[in-house]
């Protein structure tokens, strides 16, 4: 004998849930420098020597307590990236990033770990590569208000070219 299955309706709806958090006592010292002073500290593992961004009070491989900040440099080189073809919603806005755009992971110099943000080039895989030199562009001093937003995007340095594959 057959058993009837259960009919299940889905309602497409949209929930908004904004949400602050406490960034904590080190993030806080990153966004604030960031915000007052236009630079980004990191901290240094005194067993392993990892530079982390976003600081962690204890390294995440050593288990040890970080007291060590480091003022990272404010270029960096693009460790990956993705080509955004859907809108990408901007977590401090709540506003959708509008396709396409690159998306990508710069490690900073003078650091271990990548930021994830915006990469201010063409989203044209000819324009953008593993490799690429970039710089943080900030937000206007006085438009700063202390979260990850204060930090534009990512733009290529001048004058580079897209290196070309070896042939060998």
């Amino acid at each position: 004998m057959a058993t009837k299955e259960k009919e299940w309706i889905s309602i497409p709806m949209t929930v908004d849930v904004p949400y602050r958090f406490a960034a904590g006592e080190y993030l806080t010292k990153t966004l604030t420098e960031l915000r007052d002073n236009g630079r980004i500290y990191a901290v240094e593992c005194p067993k392993c020597k990892r530079v982390q961004l976003p600081p962690r009070i204890v390294c995440a491989e050593c288990h040890v307590k970080n007291e060590r900040w480091v003022e990272l440099a404010l270029e960096g080189t693009l460790a990956g990236f993705t080509i955004m073809y859907l809108p990408l919603t901007d977590p401090t806005t709540g506003k959708p990033h509008e396709p396409p755009f690159v998306y990508g992971s710069v490690r900073l110099d003078g650091a271990t770990s990548v930021m994830d943000h915006f990469v201010d080039v063409e989203p044209d895989r000819e324009k953008v590569w593993v490799g690429m030199r970039c710089r943080v562009v900030l937000r206007p001093r006085e438009e700063r208000i202390g979260d990850l937003s204060d930090i534009r995007f990512f733009e290529p340095l001048p004058g580079q070219k897209k290196p070309q594959p070896s042939t060998h």
